[in-house]
Parts: C-alpha cells; structure tokens; sequence
C-alpha cells in the first residue's frame, strides 16, 4: 500500500528538501519505488535529483491549476531520474503564483489529493517536499497526505515555531484530514560537539518521546558537496555519514506503525 508523506516545516534552512531527496532515494535504493513532489517554489527537490528547473515546460504548476486533471496528463508531468524507481513531479517558480491563483478555486485544499490518488497505486512511498509556509501549498499537502516527517535542526530558531506548527497540524486534523499522523521528528543538521545540539536534542525527545525518531541526521559536509553536484547523498558517497545517517532513517521509516 503507498504511503504519502509531508516533510513539513515552516522554518526554512532545516533540510526539508534534503531529507525529501535522500529519503526518497533511501527507500528506492531499498528496492520501494518512490514519487516524490516537490511544492517548494524554490524546487530544491527537482534540481537535486538533476533536473533543470528553468527546462521544464510543465510542472506541478500545471496540475495544480488545471480543471479536470486525467492521469495522462500527470504522467506527462512526472520526471523519471537518473536513478533506477525514483520519479519526481517537478516544480519551478511559476509554482510561486499558486497561492494567488488557487485562492477563488473549488475545494481548493484538496486539489494535491485529487491529483496523487490517480497515481497512488503506482508507487510505493510519495514523498511531498513543503514549501517553508504555512499557506494554501502547505495545506494541500498536509491534506493529501499519510503522515508527516518533522525536520528539525538543533539551534534555537528551528524550534521557536514548533508549536505554532502543531496547532495548525490539529487544526488541519480536525477540520479536513482526521486521520493524518504526525510520523515524528527528525533532528537534522545535528552536531554532538556543541552543547546547544545535545540541549536542544534533550528538550526535543521530553517533549515529543517516542514521537523524536532514533535516527538522526549528522552535520556531514558530503551532504553540501552532493547537493552542489545535484546527486542524492545515496549515490554520491556511499561511506560517509550522510549516506549512513539517511539509509538508517528509511528503515524507521519503513517500520513504522501506522495507526
């Protein structure tokens, strides 16, 4: 059965994106075969995996904006990648525009959903990469999805907005998707030699407990010098602690328990 999973953060600069790509390529490179959908503006999802934002003719843009949307055409939009079973539906600025041009549409909070359940039977996992808002983007995705990953980095702005987050996840529970789940956090960018991480990594696992996942994501400058050559961390560099750090994270993944 596909999972549909919302890496969510309003925060920018946290490794949504990053977690998105190499997630993804985690669980494909463990034989899943995953989508994922990049509804950042900013379409750090598309290029890392090695597609040219600024080639594309249609994008996620165009789905969303669309009346009537048929499989035909989303799989017009779907990008096979250089790697064997990961796909992504490719976005680019224009997606910036979204928010303005969906604001009068019908049902305008499920547009996402309509479009990923003719192609949900497809594929294995849906990863959706979160543009750092909490706007009519964030919505849709919050709404199409499963569950939701939480990326967070151990310094204090990352986790000044957690619980404005939260309220709107249970607003969202309660008034449009009641079975959405909150997966759990996932510390990135995580530095053991600062005292600040392992306080913040404290306070993190008292407040949320089993919801922090085991795995954590260490600070790993392989990481920087994978996404400047747009490879995934999986197949740039299999020995370093990035590679290690995302391969153990799918696992999590992959045994979690849905309710």
């Amino acid at each position: 059965m596909c999972r549909i999973i919302s890496i969510f953060n309003q925060k920018g600069g946290i490794g949504k994106s990053t977690t998105t790509v190499n997630l993804g390529a985690a669980l494909a490179e463990k034989g899943k075969k995953v989508l994922l959908v990049d509804m950042d503006p900013q379409a750090n999802t598309t290029v890392s995996v090695g597609i040219d934002d600024e080639e594309l003719e249609i994008t996620i843009y165009d789905l969303l904006t669309e009346k009537k949307v048929k499989k035909e055409r989303i799989l017009e939009v779907i990008q096979e990648t250089s790697y064997e079973r990961l796909h992504v539906l490719p976005s680019d600025i224009t997606l910036s525009n979204a928010e303005i041009t969906l604001s009068n549409a019908i049902s305008r909070e499920t547009i996402l959903s309509r479009v990923l359940e003719q192609i949900r039977k497809d594929y294995d996992f849906i990863l959706i990469d979160c543009p750092p808002s909490l706007g009519l983007l964030s919505i849709n995705s919050l709404v199409a999805s499963d569950g939701i990953i939480i990326p967070v980095a151990t310094s204090f702005f990352s986790i000044k907005g957690i619980k404005h987050l939260l309220n709107t996840i249970t607003l969202i529970q309660d008034n449009l998707k009641p079975q959405l789940e909150i997966m759990g956090v996932l510390i990135t960018m995580f530095d053991k030699r600062k005292n600040i991480a392992k306080s913040i990594k404290s306070d993190l696992i008292k407040t949320f407990g089993d919801k922090v996942f085991d795995s954590v994501i260490r600070v790993n400058s392989q990481i920087e010098y994978a996404q400047d050559n747009r490879i995934p961390i999986i197949y740039y560099n299999k020995t370093c602690n990035g590679y290690i750090d995302y391969m153990n994270f799918a696992e999590e993944v992959l045994a979690y328990e849905w309710q």
